[in-house]
Order: structure tokens, then C-alpha cells, then sequence
């Protein structure tokens, strides 16, 4: 089917591949809470240029370029577009902020309580990280003895999340609206700069090479959205597109052509009658899921320091669907419910 047919939600099972793409950054994150245990990351393994957390990011960035171009395609007005972006992501983070500080935080502070709550870094970590400003990492006292003191590693690329929908809104009003084909060139060209390491662009910002990395996916999946009609999913798609891998692995577009395969790949799979019809999950977890996962990863090392990386693992996975699924039901769909009525009060 074409792809405009296939992100019908009827015709996907997306929500399942987010929950896995969550749960692969637990896999990939293990190592930094149990580090005194070999580690295999299988997706590195076979790679050798990526590993499970990073190509699991990735994919959400991809897909929320493809998705929320979707959207604003459908809805060509800004002031909505950026309040159901802020409703998707403000709410389930303000809430696993309060949890970070006001639970983990004052049970495992080495601090006194009253020390702590008049510490100034512990309200500096609830306002920054709320506002996703000038993010901070530590809290006053907690996890000072672990492998790793940051609180919650995985919200770094929140900013960037942000970032990207008001780059995607402006770009709306400048090149989507005006011309595809101009459009298509202005996202090309950072794409490509990104994907073939530009000498003189890593050059001058090669600290944020990941972050970088992460704005090329969602440009990729911008660049769908806009042929969302013209590009077609299915099973031959994906043989073709492997074939075009292997020819081009170990040249410079390697990189590139893999993750647009993989994308490409985890749509059509997403499609098909048994994964669609017969893996259907409810809800939409994957969110709470990945900003609650490094936390709760935390809490399975501290409780339990003699256990091994795959226990680490488990343990976090069977946590962090519980708390995904908390955080789906109590507060990320509720604030979407309550932004759309607030939209459609307006219309």
C-alpha cells in the first residue's frame, strides 16, 4: 500500500515497534548501571557502527518526522500543530521530573531531607529539565556512589525533540507550503551533509555529532511525509532496498541507505496481517517507557548490586512497561484529550 494508506491507524501496528524501540535503549543502556560484566550488544555486533540504543532512537526520531509532518500536512496551522506537540511531551516529563525528585530523590539522597529540599540544585534540576533548558543531570546526594550520578540520561534527547518541531513549523511556513520541490532540496541538503560527515560541518561541531545524527532521521522522515502518496510499502520494497544495501555497504552512503532500509523496513512489517491484526498492544507506552527506563535502571542497580546485566535488564523491562503504561493512561492521553477539546473549543 502506499505509505499515506499505511500511517491510517487501521493499517499499522507502529505503537508496538515504539514500545521495542523503548525497550531497546534499556538493552543498550544496561552496561553503564553493570559494568563490570561483559557485554554483547547484538545490534553493534552486527553493525559495527551502531548500537541498540542509538538505532532505537533513531527510529523514533525518523518516525516523528514522518508522523507530525503528517500531521501539520493535515492541519496546516501552527499554533495547533506546536500545542499537541507540547501536550505529548510537557506532561508525562513534568510528572517523571516530580517522581525523579521528590521520590527517588529524597529516598536515596545522602543528604538530610531538609538539606536537600533547600538544595539549590534540586529545584534547578525540576525547573531546567522541565523546561528543557539548560539541561542538568545531577540531584544533591543521590546516586553519588553509583557507576554512573546521572539521574536520567535518556531526556537528553528531549531538547532536540523540541527543537525539530519548531524547525519543522517554520519550515512549514517557508518551503512545505510554497513548494515541494524546494522543500525537498532544503531537507536534502542537511541530510546529506550530516550523513557524509561533512568535513568542515564536524569540524566546528564535532561534540554534537549526535545530535546531529538524530535531526538527520527526522529530516528523513520529514522527506517522506512530503511523497507520503508517491512511495509504496511493501515486501518488494524491502528485498530492493536490501539488495541496494549490500551493494553500497562499506561505501559512504552505507550509513545512510541502512537506516532508511531499516525505517523502511519496520513500516512494511508494521502493515503486515499478523503483526496488525494479531500483535495489537493498547495504548501507547513507549513514552513513559523511555523517559522512566534509565531512572528505573538506576533503582534495579541500587537494590540489587550484586545481580547481573541480564537482570538488570528484565527487571527494568517489566518496570518500565508498568510504569509506560501509568503514564499513558493518568497523563500523556488525558493532556492529549484535553488539548484536542481545547482545539476543537476554538475551531
Amino acid at each position: 500500500m502506499r505509505l499515506d494508506e499505511l500511517l491510517q491507524s487501521r493499517n499499522n501496528n507502529l505503537d508496538l515497534f515504539r514500545v521495542i524501540a523503548a525497550l531497546l535503549v534499556i538493552y543498550g543502556h544496561a552496561p553503564a548501571f553493570v559494568p563490570n560484566q561483559a557485554a554483547h550488544d547484538f545490534v553493534y555486533d552486527m553493525l559495527r557502527f551502531d548500537y541498540s540504543g542509538s538505532l532505537a532512537v533513531k527510529f523514533f526520531f525518523m518516525l516523528s518526522g514522518l508522523l507530525v509532518t503528517r500531521s501539520l500536512l493535515l492541519r496546516p496551522a501552527i499554533k495547533p500543530f506546536l500545542l499537541k506537540r507540547a501536550a505529548r511531551i510537557f506532561p508525562g516529563l513534568i510528572v517523571c521530573l516530580l517522581f525523579s525528585v521528590f521520590a527517588v530523590g529524597l529516598s536515596l539522597t545522602s543528604l538530610q531531607v531538609s538539606a536537600y529540599l533547600q538544595h539549590p540544585q534540586t529545584w534547578s534540576y525540576l525547573l531546567h529539565n522541565s523546561l528543557l533548558f539548560s539541561m542538568q543531570w545531577n540531584l544533591p546526594g543521590v546516586f553519588e556512589n553509583a557507576h554512573t550520578s546521572i539521574v536520567n540520561g535518556s531526556l537528553w534527547t528531549l531538547p532536540l525533540e523540541v527543537l525539530c518541531y519548531i524547525f519543522l513549523a517554520v519550515f512549514s511556513v517557508a518551503a512545505i507550503r510554497n513548494s515541494r520541490l524546494l522543500a525537498s532540496v532544503l531537507l536534502l541538503a542537511p541530510i546529506g551533509a550530516i550523513f557524509f560527515e561533512n568535513k568542515i560541518l564536524f569540524a566546528h561541531l564535532a561534540a554534537f555529532k549526535d545530535a546531529l545524527m538524530l535531526g538527520g532521521c527526522f529530516c528523513v522522515g520529514v522527506l517522506a511525509a512530503l511523497y507520503q502518496q508517491q512511495i509504496v510499502i511493501n515486501a518488494k520494497g524491502v528485498a530492493g532496498g536490501v539488495v541496494v544495501l549490500l551493494l553500497l555497504w562499506s561505501s559512504p552512503l552505507q550509513i545512510l541507505c541502512f537506516y532508511i532500509v531499516f525505517f523502511y523496513s519496520c513500516l512494511y512489517l508494521s502493515s503486515t496481517p499478523i503483526v496488525n491484526q494479531y500483535l495489537k498492544i493498547p495504548g501507547d507506552p513507549s513514552y513513559g517507557i523511555y523517559i522512566y527506563g534509565f531512572v528505573i535502571q538506576h533503582l534495579v542497580a541500587h537494590f540489587f548490586p550484586n545481580q547481573s546485566l541480564f537482570f538488570n535488564q528484565w527487571m527494568a523491562v517489566l518496570v518500565a512497561l508498568a510504569a509506560g503504561y501509568l503514564s499513558w493512561y493518568l497523563v500523556e492521553r488525558p493532556a492529549m484529550h484535553w488539548a484536542k477539546a481545547r482545539l476543537s473549543a476554538v475551531r
